[in-house]
């Protein structure tokens, strides 16, 4: 047996002490455990440096260069809504249809050159790009709502509920415990990139589900962090779903409020209402950011029984909607004319505002006055059109009364 033992609890001076007679043991090597930390660290700061280093390289020559912009691969009607290497969002209350809005995108995507099947006005750009489509659900019952969702997708694609496409995978959560669904989705999709070469349009249903504790930063921010190195290393799109805070349009949790900085399109999922504030059957798809275009019109869709899922409403029934509610101001159809109006930036003059929204709506100056205070005292949220979120804000200047959308 040597002369000195290293036991567990030997302490570090102990070690620095008896470093003369361990030297022939360990090559004239002395163990101190603060210089190993600090080399440790050295090596980790090298190798950032390294990478910032690179990537300011590739930097220069991509400055020095035409920049050519990625073209959409998913439009609707004539807006171009998904474009590469991006995460999208899809949030609203529970039930207002988000899944079978991702589940008709998917078909979209799918979509076989000889089908015919509408897609609410989704179109993949060109079918030069054969994205494989991977579902990723957490919510669904394994029996029939699952299945059922699945076969929906492809037969709307315009494929048989008995083909198996090879650019269709897909996956559940839901027998995962909630601790291991980020490690065990990042391990599918690691297989996932490993075995197709082919770029990937990944549907998470919902995002909340796949982390631990949407609420905690550091769980949060692993997934947005996964999802952020994805899109940049990988030719990958994710299309995110999230439930939005109970009577609130704010996304779910700080996961929420994180994806909605780091995506590139956010749409809005939510029925309409009458004139009595009550819900109708008509959904309204909004558009709550676009980074790589102007904000686009929301559209209207409705679910058919005939149909079997969700078509473009009449725009003769939307219309009369619309109009009918115009006459009561509501406070939601005020904010969606006030991000049109002040989105861009612009300021408004009191009587310039007063003006367009009595004309917009029918109504008298003390009504729309009184709307517009109570907008500003709600947690009604309103957005400009880079998509952030914003508050009414109202200055004097030149003593004139100005309105303007102030980025919260």
């Amino acid at each position: 047996m040597r002369e000195h033992e290293l036991t567990s609890d030997s302490s570090l001076e102990d070690l620095q002490n008896k470093s003369s007679d361990l030297k022939p043991v360990f090559d004239d090597t002395v163990i101190n455990q603060n210089e190993i930390k600090n080399h440790i660290d050295e090596l980790e700061l090298s190798s950032n440096l390294q990478t910032i280093l690179n990537t300011r390289e590739q930097l220069k020559l991509l400055k020095a260069t035409d920049i050519v912009f990625s073209k959409p691969v998913l439009m609707q009607g004539e807006n171009a809504v998904i474009f590469p290497h991006t995460i999208v969002v899809i949030q609203g209350q529970a039930g207002t249809f988000k899944s079978g809005v991702a589940q008709i995108i998917c078909s979209a995507f799918l979509k076989l050159p000889g089908c015919t099947n509408e897609h609410l006005g989704y179109s993949r750009l060109t079918f030069e790009a054969n994205y494989t489509v991977v579902y990723v659900d957490t919510e669904r019952n394994l029996k029939e709502q699952l299945p059922w969702a699945l076969q929906q997708i492809q037969t709307k694609a315009g494929y048989q509920k008995v083909d198996h496409p090879p650019n269709f995978d897909y996956l559940s959560l839901l027998e995962i415990p909630r601790k291991a669904r980020f490690a065990a989705l990042n391990e599918y999709l690691k297989h996932i990139q490993q075995g197709s070469n082919s770029p990937l349009f990944i549907v998470l249903d919902v995002a909340t589900d796949c982390i631990e504790d949407f609420n905690k930063v550091d769980k949060s921010m692993e997934l947005i962090d996964l999802m952020n190195v994805a899109i940049n290393e990988h030719n990958v799109i994710f299309l995110c779903l999230i439930h939005e805070n109970p009577k609130s349009d704010k996304a779910r949790g700080h996961f929420g409020t994180e994806l909605m900085n780091k995506a590139s399109t956010v749409m809005q999922v939510g029925f309409e209402k009458d004139s009595s504030n009550n819900d109708t059957n008509i959904i309204k798809v909004k558009y709550l950011k676009c980074r790589s275009t102007a904000r686009h019109t929301p559209f209207y869709i409705k679910h058919s029984d005939t149909a079997k899922g969700l078509i473009l409403a009449d725009a003769s029934e939307v219309s009369g909607l619309l109009n009918s509610r115009k006459h009561k101001a509501h406070n939601e159809d005020m904010i969606g004319f006030l991000e049109i109006q002040l989105g861009d930036g612009t300021a408004l003059t009191r009587r310039d505002l007063l003006d367009k929204m009595c004309v917009e709506f029918s109504a008298k100056d003390r009504t729309i006055e009184t709307r517009i205070i109570e907008i500003m005292d709600s947690d009604l949220e309103i957005y400009n059109q880079k998509g952030e979120l914003c508050s009414l804000f109202k200055d004097t200047k030149d003593k004139k009364i100005y309105y303007s959308l102030k980025p919260c």
